[in-house]
């Protein structure tokens, strides 16, 4: 029987006293592609905070591969293959592109793996290449994502979490970004992905999960030949 590699379980989570999260349960496996969709306010935030370490639940389990994640710290989860792209996107404006890919692995130091996955990133996305050595503020928001994801993508993980990013992109931004994280699932990254829109557009083989004031309060699976994203922006 295959397991999940990733398994939450009644899980509530929030700041000091107050709770956003509350007994939120659902199951994902390597390869899946998965949008979590909700207005603001309604707990994605949180809960990809939840499973990246940021914040500690209250209740219930957060599992990775089979191990409790609940005590782990971001950077141990990182190191595990959690990678989490929040909507600020946390660029250093003042670093060049490159600048900004290298400095999510400044830890590692071998170097020559580092070289190859940063070639292999600036293969799979050519603006890389064309702006390598500018600074990052000089890009437009959706050179930024990729940028963004792409830095992510550095750690070689086997979960990314995508914190709303499509903010701010035009259509085919979007789509470009949306398709980037289709190929990933296709390859056997588990891609999650929050939005604000009603729903996705429709795709096959992606869920669908809808928060409402800290519930998760049903799932669904489009079907459909579209790419992922398309409606996103609005």
């Amino acid at each position: 029987m295959r397991m999940p590699l990733l398994q939450v379980e009644s899980l509530a989570a929030g700041y000091g006293k107050g709770e956003v999260l509350d007994d939120i349960s659902f199951a994902l496996f390597p390869g899946s592609l998965a949008y979590f969709l909700g207005p603001c306010g309604s707990g994605k935030t949180t809960l990809f905070m939840a499973i990246a370490g940021i914040v500690r639940p209250k209740r219930g389990m957060i599992r990775f591969d089979g191990e409790d994640l609940r005590r782990k710290r971001p950077t141990e989860l990182l190191a595990r293959g959690i990678a989490y792209v929040p909507h600020n996107r946390l660029l250093c404006s003042s670093l060049s592109v490159r600048e900004n890919l290298l400095a999510a692995v400044w830890r590692d130091t071998d170097r020559a793996r580092v070289e190859e996955q940063a070639a292999r990133l600036v293969h799979r996305l050519p603006f890389l290449k064309a702006c390598e050595h500018q600074s990052a503020s000089r890009l437009t928001d959706g050179e930024r994502q990729l940028l963004a994801i792409a830095r992510a993508l550095m750690t070689r993980p086997r979960l990314l979490l995508l914190d709303d990013p499509f903010d701010a992109l035009s259509p085919a931004e979007a789509d470009e970004v949306a398709g980037l994280g289709a190929e990933l699932a296709g390859e056997g990254t588990a891609v999650v992905i929050a939005q604000r829109s009603a729903a996705p557009a429709a795709c096959a083989g992606v869920t669908a999960y809808l928060l409402d004031a800290g519930r998760l309060s049903r799932s669904q699976a489009p079907q459909g030949p579209a790419r992922p994203g398309l409606a996103a922006a609005s």
